[in-house]
């Protein structure tokens, strides 16, 4: 064999040597890749928490009682103060701690399209936790008026006392308060029927239907928001809609930080 053939034999080895190397290298690589996505795919990921993770992430604690809908119930804490009712030991926190309370928490009712559960049986304690209290005053400022919420309301909600209230407080800080009514610094004379105007310019998701504002005489008492279980705006039953006050002229006194025993 003369030298020239002997190269090309060695050549044509080497080429081999080299194509095996490749294809031994790249073959396992392309199986890698084979169920990664192309560019031109679409892939669906399924990020929909779990019940129990969507109530540890924020969610309403679904109710399972036997009610129709619940009534948040938001009072004007200035005419609470100035009435007798406001001239307790349990109101200094709300009335007399410095502090300038305006819309604050009453509660969260289980309703029925006619009438209300209330005084249900429930295997939970009557007393509300310390814990639970502690964290219902920032927004409830009056321990018995959250003790009395828990027994007449939150009993037949058919939801733990933690959850109970972690949903009132939900439905609370939900609900957006006007501008106007955050702080005034002067009385305010307006009517229900405009107190309902602002509150539904506010809150987009809340209907005409859906909101009562109640008087106490001649002083704005409360905002009543009908939600359904999962804390959406709702139609409010008549027993709601009929305590509405309509276009009567009503005080609305100013936002202070004390109000005298």
């Amino acid at each position: 064999m003369d030298g020239q053939r002997i190269r090309q034999v060695v050549i044509g080895v080497l080429i081999l040597v080299a194509f095996a190397t490749f294809w031994s290298r790249e073959v396992p690589k392309r199986a890698e890749r084979s169920d990664a996505p192309q560019p031109s795919e679409t892939v669906t990921v399924d990020t929909a928490p779990a019940p129990q993770e969507q109530r540890q992430t924020g969610g309403p604690a679904i109710a399972t009682a036997a009610f129709d809908y619940y009534v948040l119930v938001l009072s004007w804490s200035p005419t609470h103060c100035s009435g007798d009712s406001g001239r307790g030991r349990d109101d200094d926190l709300q009335c007399r701690s410095g502090r300038p309370y305006g819309f604050v928490l009453h509660g969260l009712w289980p309703q029925n399209e006619r009438g209300y559960p209330e005084n249900c049986q429930t295997g939970e304690p009557r007393a509300v936790s310390d814990a639970v209290m502690n964290d219902v005053l920032k927004i409830s400022p009056s321990a018995q008026l959250v003790q009395h919420e828990w027994e007449k309301h939150g009993t037949c909600s058919g939801l733990s006392q933690a959850d109970y209230f972690a949903t009132a407080a939900l439905a609370f800080d939900a609900v957006k308060v006007p501008p106007a009514y955050r702080a005034p610094p002067r009385p305010i004379v307006t009517t229900p029927d405009d107190v309902r105007r602002a509150f539904l310019d506010a809150n987009r998701s809340i209907g005409k239907d859906d909101l009562s504002a109640t008087c106490s005489r001649n002083q704005l008492a409360e905002v009543w928001v009908c939600l359904d279980k999962d804390l959406r705006a709702r139609a409010c039953s008549n027993d709601v809609r009929k305590r509405h006050c309509g276009a009567r002229d009503v005080r609305m006194l100013a936002v202070r930080g004390d109000w005298p025993r």
